[in-house]
């Protein structure tokens, strides 16, 4: 995913990190409990250990995220737990919040999209089988494609479309993160029309628009409302 699609978004705040440790409990249970009080993640209250960011040492670590990455962290924790309890039949909590911070990467299965491969074999499947697409995000991402192109492509050409596939679903993918529907106010043409040169450019512009919007003093949000609507600035 692009950077910026984690400009606008909210960053962790102590109210994650409690939300965090909430669910990393009903993961872990006994285990998580006992890392928390092996690392002094907490405090002792009448004999009972209160398992929490005490030190803010949680907060720390994933300050520099959006609530979106904390969303992902937790998604892929899940997963982890879930692999390693039908592989060995156990599974350990996170040794440290670095550690979980590096499992916080936004995806688009972390956000409740399909992944990838999965948005890649559906659009081949749309193109070639007339199959219809099993999420709207998919949807909004072929709009840009070539499918015709797609359907007599060689393999070499093949993974041209697929290259270019994954810039507009992740394009899909950022929207989605940012709050904002799958599908972009205009089409910028689909990819047997754009050289890579001319995607390279409309990404550039896009870059250039938003630091000229920083430079203004208005927020990314306000700019696009600005491009949208011709809204008048306050």
């Amino acid at each position: 995913m692009g950077n910026g699609a984690a400009e606008d978004l909210p960053r962790v705040t102590e109210r994650s990190v409690d939300y965090l440790f909430d669910c990393l409990a009903q993961l872990h249970g006994a285990h998580w409990h006992r890392r928390c009080r092996e690392m002094g993640w907490g405090f002792e209250r009448d004999g009972q250990w209160i398992s929490c960011d005490a030190e803010g040492d949680w907060l720390q670590a994933l300050a520099h995220l959006t609530t979106k990455h904390l969303q992902c962290g937790i998604k892929a924790e899940k997963a982890r737990t879930g692999t390693s309890l039908r592989q060995r039949g156990n599974v350990f909590p996170p040794d440290s919040a670095m550690q979980f911070a590096e499992m916080c990467q936004m995806t688009p299965e972390g956000l409740g999209l399909p992944d990838f491969d999965t948005a890649w074999q559906a659009l081949q499947d749309h193109a070639f089988a007339g199959r219809p697409y099993p999420h709207d995000a998919i949807a909004a991402a072929a709009e840009f494609m070539d499918l015709h192109g797609m359907a007599s492509a060689s393999y070499r050409q093949m993974e041209k479309h697929e290259k270019a596939f994954r810039v507009y679903y992740g394009q899909v993918v950022d929207r989605h993160a940012r709050g904002e529907g799958f599908k972009a106010q205009a089409a910028l043409g689909h990819d047997g029309q754009l050289s890579r040169a001319e995607q390279a450019a409309l990404a550039g512009q896009a870059r250039a628009q938003q630091a000229a919007s920083d430079l203004a003093g208005i927020t990314p949000a306000q700019a696009l409302k600005l491009m949208r609507g011709g809204l008048p600035r306050d």
